[in-house]
């Protein structure tokens, strides 16, 4: 059996919120969907316009823009700061997602420049402070996952958006789990994104929706966003079953954030006492943390598969190398899967998976 057919004979998962066939999942979307509105036409009107402007008032901003793919959105987003500011460099992350998972997207297809700041921890006010080149924006990943999902202090994240203010420099928020960050900072949506000048946020990941993603901001950088988008292939003849699951995924998911930080904290806390894991960071800053697991990533593939066949439980999606020697990366994501299951049995599964 193959990684695909194993998980999907599970029946229970330790991440995200648990496993729905296509069938299951377009049945339970038509209740979103009033029977007198029309499909969108090339994402106007219908289910995204609803989505839009809920987004909007959401995130405290003036309009949003729905599109298909979330990296089509930054890259439109990070073009219209470069046109509007006179320069093609931007500041990144060096494990932010988009210098990390997009094969050079960045400057092969959005024909920008990358300033790369930090190392592994969340960059600060003192390395932005020290760029000489002017910037077309600075890219904040909230929260940072390659890292260990972190999120720099809410103090430090003021600093610099003040800073950017100061210097007339756009700062966007790249908010892929922008409303798990909200929840692990403990403050409104609004109050984050008041931070920054524009944000974009997933609605596939933490809120489990089929795809896509929206960028918020003023009316003028969305009314910019058109011709950009256009270029980038990002304009679908309709998208209401994405929209719909977003919609969807407000309703079930958002207010639960929170709940999910806490179990996110308490589970961490557990698994942490077991010497043969680390976990990382001790004290998870959003809903999801790391485990450096003992053993290669060929290893614990072979394992969690036999696992997984034995036990009906889907841990972990993938094994990543470690910079610590005998070790490999899995990640846990605290979703409505956590109903199913107490942190006493995940600790269990764990020392099955590892003994095996």
């Amino acid at each position: 059996m193959n990684d695909h057919d194993i998980r999907k004979s599970c029946t229970r998962s330790l991440s995200y919120h648990g496993f729905s066939g296509p069938r299951e999942q377009l049945l339970a979307l038509a209740d979103y969907a009033p029977e007198d509105e029309a499909a969108d036409v090339y994402g106007a009107g219908g289910a995204v316009a609803r989505l839009e402007e809920r987004t909007a008032a959401l995130l405290g901003k003036p309009a949003a823009r729905f599109f298909i793919k979330g990296m089509t959105a930054q890259y439109c987003a990070l073009r219209v700061h470069a046109e509007a500011r006179g320069t093609e460099t931007v500041a990144i992350h060096p494990q932010g997602h988009i210098a990390s998972d997009e094969g050079d997207g960045l400057e092969r297809v959005a024909g920008l420049k990358a300033v790369r700041l930090g190392r592994y921890q969340p960059f600060d006010l003192a390395a932005l402070q020290a760029v000489e080149e002017k910037l077309a924006a600075v890219v904040v990943e909230l929260p940072l996952r390659r890292s260990g999902y972190l999120l720099p202090p809410l103090d430090e994240l003021r600093a610099m958006s003040a800073w950017c203010r100061e210097e007339g420099v756009p700062l966007h928020f790249d908010g892929a789990r922008l409303w798990e960050a909200a929840a692990g900072y403990d403050v409104a949506l609004t109050e984050l994104a008041d931070l920054a000048d524009t944000v974009y946020v997933s609605f596939y990941k933490g809120l489990g929706g089929l795809g896509g993603a929206a960028l918020v901001g003023d009316d003028a950088f969305i009314r910019r966003l058109a011709p950009w988008k256009t270029r980038f292939a990002g304009n679908l003849a309709t998208a209401f079953p994405q929209a719909l699951s977003a919609l969807a995924g407000i309703d079930q998911h958002l207010a639960r954030m929170p709940e999910y930080v806490r179990r996110a904290r308490d589970l961490a806390g557990v698994l942490d006492s077991d010497g043969r894991v680390i976990v990382h960071p001790v004290i998870p800053h959003a809903n999801s943390f790391q485990l450096l697991l003992p053993g290669t990533t060929a290893d614990l593939h072979q394992r969690h598969a036999a696992f997984a066949r034995e036990h009906g439980v889907w841990l972990f999606n993938a094994f990543t190398e470690s910079p610590i020697e005998g070790r490999s990366i899995a990640e846990v994501v605290i979703g409505a899967a956590s109903d199913t299951w107490e942190n006493g049995e995940v600790a269990r599964w764990i020392d099955a998976l590892l003994a095996a």
